[in-house]
């Protein structure tokens, strides 16, 4: 593998560049204090743009790390900061977990899938990773229906909890395997 970390990369409509503090504001108004977004996240809901400015500070720190890539989802057309997508090293499943979330104002439109195949050939023919996870809650099927698009196939139903544990969600697991 060839560590490039989180570059910025471009599609038709949006621009995937790296999250940083100064983003606070527009992220904690965009979908860090949404509950709508939240609902089936590992984190909760942001209750200040404090809480988001430490998301971000960690952001930062963590994008200089071999396993960690993240970016923001950017709007073309307005310069909008409208979501964030990573992908992630979990040694207990020897795979990046691939994770995303975006402004519900956004839902439907695409943008997610249009950032995850840009992330994904990023990730595969540019710095040479193989093995994929995805999760999403049950009760979550439109994020199944991304990673579908995209070609992870379904492994099979399990869970997952919240980082502060007090959330269990109900799941299904996708990978996606390159040759």
């Amino acid at each position: 593998m060839k560590h490039k970390g989180s570059i910025s990369l471009e599609t038709d409509r949006l621009i995937l560049r790296k999250l940083k503090e100064d983003d606070a504001e527009e992220v904690y108004k965009n979908w860090t204090s949404d509950d709508n977004v939240s609902k089936y996240m590992r984190w909760n809901t942001h209750k200040s743009i404090e809480e988001t400015k430490c998301w971000l500070r960690e952001e930062e720190k963590n994008c200089k790390e071999k396993n960690y890539y993240t970016w923001g989802i950017v709007l073309k057309e307005t310069e909008e900061l409208i979501g964030s997508i990573s992908a992630i090293y979990r040694n207990e499943e020897e795979r990046y977990e691939i994770g995303y979330g975006i402004s519900k104002k956004y839902w439907n439109n695409g943008y997610t899938t249009e950032s995850l195949k840009k992330v994904m050939d990023y990730l595969i023919n540019d710095i040479g990773i193989k093995k994929f996870v995805c999760k999403h809650a049950k009760l979550n099927p439109a994020s199944g229906a991304v990673m579908r698009k995209v070609g992870f196939k379904y492994i099979k139903d399990d869970y997952y909890e919240s980082f502060d544990k007090t959330k269990k969600y109900e799941s299904k697991i996708y990978y996606l395997d390159i040759d």
